[in-house]
């Protein structure tokens, strides 16, 4: 090697070294276009059932959150008052989407009546109880109910507490599921909720899947929705 050719290489060494380092340190592409999906698991479940669905959208380069609650030591205003702490302490993305399981959705619509974190884009509800629910209406004087619902399991049984709920200002999209039983339901039911009682005035889309209550959030084609709405604002292309 000639002394021009080391003396370029030790010249260049160092701004090699440099480039790389500043690869290694930029974002990945579309990284910082990332977005937070929160989720809010139904009563009498925890974190863990979301647990399949936050994977999938892992997978698909979101950022996930899980707020965890439990109705059974708290009022329904207690766990929407956590729920819009918890969006502010733990959201990093500039833009975030909440999808509800169940209660879940009770507690988002509880916690608008407070100003929310701001950079809500839209919002999927898995299995809403957006009107009574036959199945607490059965079960509301039963005390074992009563001691695991807690002061919502009541209070998602009466008509009146609906009309107090604010309707998300943001698009947001019902999946319900029709893979109900027929003993205490005699219209399309998913096994707790009637089809019906799923759905919301002023919702942007709406859409049926085959599956359970209890199951609907694990299946691949209610990822493959909930995608679509978040990304597009509807389950299906148009």
């Amino acid at each position: 090697m000639t002394t021009a050719e080391r003396l370029r290489s030790r010249l260049l060494a160092p701004a090699l070294v440099a480039l790389i380092s500043l690869c290694a340190a930029l974002p990945a592409r579309g990284a910082g276009e990332r977005e937070t999906i929160v989720f809010l698991h139904g009563m009498g479940r925890t974190r863990v059932s979301m647990a399949i669905l936050a994977m999938r959208f892992q997978s698909a380069g979101y950022q996930t959150l899980s707020f965890p609650y439990s109705q059974k030591g708290s009022t329904l205003d207690e766990i929407s008052t956590a729920m819009s702490v918890f969006l502010a302490k733990k959201v990093r993305t500039a833009h975030y989407h909440l999808v509800g399981h169940s209660l879940g959705n009770i507690v988002i619509r509880s916690a608008l009546r407070r100003s929310l974190r701001p950079g809500l884009g839209r919002i999927v509800m898995l299995a809403p109880p957006n009107r009574p629910a036959q199945l607490a209406r059965l079960l509301q004087e039963n005390r074992l109910y009563r001691w695991l619902s807690g002061d919502s399991g009541q209070q998602i049984a009466q008509d009146g507490f609906y009309k107090t709920l604010p309707v998300p200002p943001v698009e947001f999209g019902v999946i319900a599921g029709d893979k109900g039983q027929k003993l205490t339901f005699a219209k399309p039911n998913d096994g707790v909720l009637e089809v019906e009682a799923t759905k919301l005035p002023g919702m942007k889309d709406f859409v049926i899947v085959h599956h359970t209550h209890t199951w609907l959030m694990n299946s691949k084609d209610t990822f493959d929705l909930c995608r679509r709405f978040l990304e597009s604002g509807a389950f299906r292309e148009r």
